[in-house]
């Protein structure tokens, strides 16, 4: 049977260990100084050498023949580790034996002596995956263990170790191997191998592998694999899944160039093509900060990078714009890797970037004292979006809305209208609280997301967006409260609540009633709910907001969402006969 190189390469004393000259010497030094501790703790990402060393380590202490530091891998103990037939050696992995059980039986085993070495070695691998009860078993074990036993734990995970465990043993960090540790390993693995790859090719390989020396070994072998011959920089990239830069500039171009037809053509052609969508995305991160290097300095970018790529894209985005894209991006990466399809949530983020939906939520906030916004409203249009026109009438053909135009309207109304309003508000919070539950809560934060692809629609875009700009702070399996810190955009929200209920649905897969509050509303509420000095029931919504939910829908209650949405000054059309 074929043995992956990995393994065939795998470290057999501790100078053959790669890019980890302060661990290996203090071992080494454990070793000549005969000051061999009880346990020891190897930390540090993955591929970076601790269960490698733990075995060296093992077949050290116990080698009969010992020259210097290393071991002769000829006497029976050697032999027999070499051979993973030893049992004076005993591996084991917490992520499958994590229970208190597995940990009470390897108590019982510990006072036996070594069959051959002076020692025997247990290699805990992923130690921070025991279970509470496991660690608690372990620790007097641990604590004092017979003179013949050295613990070994490894893990990549520290910080889910509990202290007690850390405080008993010897601790040593594994850093990530620096590229020039890789490249000389890499080139030897390729030397003995007859493997034939490009420089480039290799660079990309080191580059990916982030300092771990087992994925940068099992990437040059499956890309020894893929190649017909020469391993070229094309294969690595097909095989990571990844694109090379003269393909990611094209996909950035378009993102900055705001052409989001270009931008899904691509993405069709990625997908049908298998790229891995979570690292193209951690691979436009890493192009854009590149982006923020030239702009300042040539200086700091690695040798491999082709200053050539991004000189056309330099100056048509300003380092502001590339960070503003970068943390975007980098929120959208957290959600792509939790999520069971990544695709969509990547078309979400084009959309995102290419839409600026930030920067022009920033100019909307602003437009209250830069901008007099003046609209038409035609009668015989729709009750729908549609009915707002763009182009401004000329005040000479128009007059400035007063209370005799719209009747529905008046000073009267709108007191009644807002009494309902707050009616509302009261009884869907209450509802709310009734039933009020985090893990929904959390969840309809995750799915909000989704609204993000209507961003562009023509029927639901402004709907989207009103649910994107708001924190949603309570819900319940039947209410979401949202919340603003502008109070026009509550009122807005409040004025299409019938819209937005219709809308739900197609994100949350599920109905539920809505309202909107602001800031202030909102601190009242929580302030009460958090007092627990009000005991909470559901309350049932009578048939007077029903009616004005559905007069929202006919457009008896438009006038009000005209002015919040769009400013102190409104001009209607007088010709016709005004809003029904």
């Amino acid at each position: 049977m074929h043995q992956s190189l990995y393994r065939k390469y795998r470290p057999q004393t501790f100078d053959d260990v790669v890019g980890q000259k302060v661990i290996i010497k203090s071992l080494k030094n454990v070793i000549l100084k005969n000051k061999i501790s009880h346990a020891y703790l190897f930390t540090g990402p993955r591929g970076t050498g601790k269960t490698s060393v733990a075995k060296i380590l093992a077949k050290t202490v116990n080698c009969v023949n010992l020259t210097d530091t290393s071991p002769c891998n000829e006497c029976v103990s050697c032999t027999q580790i070499n051979q993973k037939q030893t049992v004076d050696v005993i591996e084991i992995d917490a992520a499958s034996n994590n229970g208190v059980d597995e940990i009470r039986e390897l108590k019982s085993k510990v006072s036996l002596v070594p069959t051959v070495g002076k020692y025997k070695i247990y290699i805990i691998d992923e130690v921070h995956m025991l279970t509470i009860g496991a660690f608690n078993a372990l620790l007097k074990t641990l604590e004092e263990p017979p003179a013949h036993i050295i613990f070994i734990l490894a893990t990549t995970e520290p910080h889910k170790i509990p202290e007690t465990i850390l405080s008993r043993c010897q601790k040593f960090d594994f850093k990530r191997i620096d590229d020039k540790s890789m490249d000389k390993r890499l080139k030897y693995i390729c030397k003995s191998e007859k493997i034939d790859i490009e420089d480039q090719a290799l660079e990309e390989i080191i580059r990916f592998s982030s300092g771990g020396m087992r994925d940068s070994i099992s990437l040059l072998e499956q890309a020894q694999v893929y190649s017909d011959s020469i391993i070229k920089l094309d294969d690595v990239h097909e095989i990571n899944g990844t694109l090379p830069q003269s393909q990611l500039k094209e996909l950035i171009e378009n993102i900055i160039d705001k052409n989001l037809v270009e931008v899904f053509k691509l993405l069709e052609k990625y997908d049908e093509q298998g790229k891995n969508l979570i690292k193209l995305v951690e691979e436009i991160i890493l192009f854009f900060k590149n982006i923020v290097i030239l702009k300042n300095t040539n200086s700091y970018i690695a040798e491999n990078i082709s200053r050539e790529i991004y000189n056309d894209i330099i100056t048509k985005i300003s380092i502001e714009e590339a960070f503003q894209n970068i943390s975007k991006i980098y929120n959208y990466l957290n959600k792509m890797k939790n999520y069971s399809n990544p695709k969509l949530v990547f078309e979400l983020l084009m959309i995102s970037l290419v839409s600026n939906e930030g920067e022009e939520n920033n100019n909307y906030k602003n437009n209250d004292s830069n901008i007099e916004r003046k609209m038409t409203v035609i009668n015989n249009q729709t009750n729908d979006d549609n009915q707002i026109l763009k182009e401004p009438i000329k005040k000479e053909k128009t007059d400035i809305i007063n209370n005799d135009n719209i009747h529905l309207t008046t000073d009267t109304q709108s007191v009644q209208n807002q009494e309902l309003i707050n009616k509302i508000k009261h009884i869907r919070v209450n509802n709310t609280f009734t039933n009020a539950s985090r893990a929904i809560l959390n969840q309809i934060k995750t799915d909000v997301e989704l609204s993000r692809k209507y961003i562009l629609d023509a029927n639901f875009g402004k709907i989207a967006s009103l649910l994107i700009d708001a924190e949603i702070t309570a819900a319940s399996d039947k209410n979401i409260v949202f919340v603003y810190t502008r109070n026009s955009m509550t009122i807005n929200f409040n004025s299409n609540i019938l819209k937005i209920e219709s809308f739900i649905p197609k994100i949350f897969d599920k109905e539920y009633n809505v309202i909107a509050l602001n800031k202030d509303e909102w601190s009242k509420y929580r302030k009460e709910y958090k007092s627990k000095t009000k005991k909470y029931t559901y309350i049932d919504e009578d048939k007077s907001i029903k009616d004005f939910l559905q007069d929202q829908i006919k457009g008896k209650v438009i006038k009000d969402e005209i002015h919040n949405l769009f400013g102190d000054v409104i001009e209607y059309n007088t010709k016709k006969e005004g809003i029904k």
